[in-house]
């Protein structure tokens, strides 16, 4: 314990602007501090206990960014101090494994923001003009849906889809795929009944499902021992994503289709088929609605199929009911948020009907305010989630898992890493400088800008003892603390900086070739 008339001054300041008022001379308080050393709150000790009792106490209402705290106790006319190391975080922490260079506290997203993070970046309005003109940027490769012909070639679309050159070097559950596989992808691409006039037809997801360059099951992978990935998928379509949909294969299986940032082939059996455009245009514009801004949620268990176990990820939006259909649901909805689930009829339409998510879960009535603050939130959701190619396995890849933080904010940005690049944004061209010269410029730049190197894309979180960190959703790479043990493959969201090695033996920083800020 320390004796200070000055800690006493100090604390009489502190405890006047928290309205504490000193009630007896014994009175002992705790002061927490935040990672700046800015006073975060100020608790009154209520309970009579000392030593281990009262670091456990102090560590129970510790408030979340709180990194210390000091005790003040007032006795004989004197403050007793005596400091408390907040260890709640910690040492939940402190049980999962990490990148070199990466503290407990490196793991939370309070870590990497302060107060002017918390400003609007964009409002609804301008977000709202950006997505047109990232819509109308051809190098961004988006699928304005709304205005495609509504008509198409189905002869020479198939003709031209069974026309791939077979992939070599392939693999499907650790066998070498034949000639007679890629084949037959091409007989039931080519044989399906198809007229040269083919109206297209639209359709909502009644799953998360994915967009596949070829339409096959399984997966096909370049290794013969990795049987968790498949080269071949394009994107991760949401629940309730609206698609514009092309040819069906011969067996009924797959149907082509677009989406706003992408096109594959999808299953059937994950998409309605609304009966006309403006059946269409009804069920994806939303007047009042529901986002998801948890990492993932599922509806509870139902007898109903098309309610039971859905599971909604970061990003997605659902139309909010005006009431709940008792018939439907044989609940009272109280306490819960009513929404209009899109669910596929048994002869593949469009239908919709009454689902209920629990008010406890991780969503936002309407788009969340697009701030530094709420990006950097949204990014560490998914932190520890596993890697998957093009959204795989019910995941992310890179670009994925940033465009779907973005998604949240209403946000419409492209699939993949060179698309987002040619954004319209604030994008500046890094590739030609040199390290120090990136350091410069990522000292300008703010958390939650996206930063690119070839094959790769990462969210800027901001620099700490000469390090530059961020946060992605990484394949693979080298040990910065061990060069020579080649790759090593963390697939999944992950913290790190940028002094990490590629399997070329050069840093991430000295790769990066672009940062991209949205604003």
């Amino acid at each position: 314990m320390i004796k200070s008339k000055l800690t006493a001054s100090i604390l009489a300041f502190a405890l006047a602007a928290a309205s504490v008022v000193i009630t007896a001379s014994a009175d002992a308080y705790i002061a927490y501090y935040d990672k700046d050393g800015k006073l975060a709150d100020i608790k009154k000790v209520e309970r009579d206990c000392t030593g281990a009792d009262l670091s456990e106490y102090a560590n129970f209402y510790a408030p979340r960014d709180s990194i210390n705290g000091k005790i003040f106790q007032f006795e004989g006319g004197w403050w007793k101090t005596d400091t408390v190391e907040i260890t709640k975080e910690k040492d939940r922490l402190s049980y999962t494994q990490k990148a070199s260079n990466v503290t407990d506290d490196m793991c939370l997203p309070q870590y990497w923001t302060s107060d002017g993070d918390c400003d609007l970046v964009l409002s609804k309005r301008e977000i709202n003009e950006l997505n047109t003109r990232i819509m109308n940027s051809k190098k961004t490769m988006m699928n304005d849906l709304d205005n495609l012909h509504d008509t198409y070639n189905g002869k020479a679309v198939a003709e031209e889809q069974a026309g791939f050159a077979s992939p070599t070097g392939i693999y499907s559950d650790g066998k070498p795929v034949t000639e007679g596989y890629y084949d037959a992808i091409r007989k039931n691409i080519k044989n399906a009944k198809l007229s040269e006039n083919e109206k297209v037809r639209y359709g909502i997801c009644t799953e998360r499902t994915v967009l596949k360059a070829y339409p096959y099951d399984g997966w096909l992978s370049d290794s013969e021992w990795d049987k968790e990935w498949d080269n071949f998928v394009n994107t991760a379509v949401l629940f309730g994503e609206p698609l514009v949909l092309y040819n069906t294969t011969a067996d009924g299986a797959f149907i082509y289709a677009r989406s706003v940032c992408c096109e594959g082939w999808v299953k059937v059996e994950d998409v309605a088929v609304c009966k006309n455009k403006a059946e269409w245009v009804k069920a994806k514009e939303h007047k009042d609605f529901l986002v998801i801004t948890g990492e993932r949620v599922w509806l509870e268990p139902s007898y109903d199929e098309d309610l039971s176990q859905k599971q909604l990820t970061m990003g997605t939006v659902l139309e909010l009911a005006d009431t709940a259909s008792f018939e439907q649901l044989n609940r009272l909805a109280w306490n819960n948020y009513t929404v209009v689930l899109p669910v596929r009829n048994s002869d593949g339409s469009y239908a919709e009907k009454t689902a209920l998510i629990s008010a406890n879960r991780d969503v936002n009535i309407g788009y969340m305010p697009y701030t530094r603050a709420n990006v950097i939130s949204q990014a560490f959701k998914s932190l520890g989630n596993r890697y998957g190619w093009g959204g795989m396995l019910d995941s992310q890849d890179c670009s994925s898992f940033v465009r779907e933080v973005y998604l949240c904010f209403g946000l419409v940005i492209p699939r993949n890493t060179t698309w987002q690049a040619a954004m319209p944004v604030r994008v500046t061209d890094i590739s030609q400088m040199t390290d120090e010269e990136k350091k410069a410029e990522l000292d300008k730049t703010p958390s939650g800008a996206i930063l690119f190197f070839p094959g790769h894309e990462m969210m800027y979180l901001g620099t700490e003892n000469g390090l530059y960190y961020i946060i992605n959703d990484v394949s693979s790479l080298v040990a910065s603390e061990n060069p020579e043990g080649g790759i090593i493959r963390p697939r999944s969201v992950i913290v790190n900086d940028l002094s990490t090695l590629r399997g070329n033996g050069t840093t991430w920083l000295s790769n990066l070739t672009a940062i991209a800020v949205i604003e």
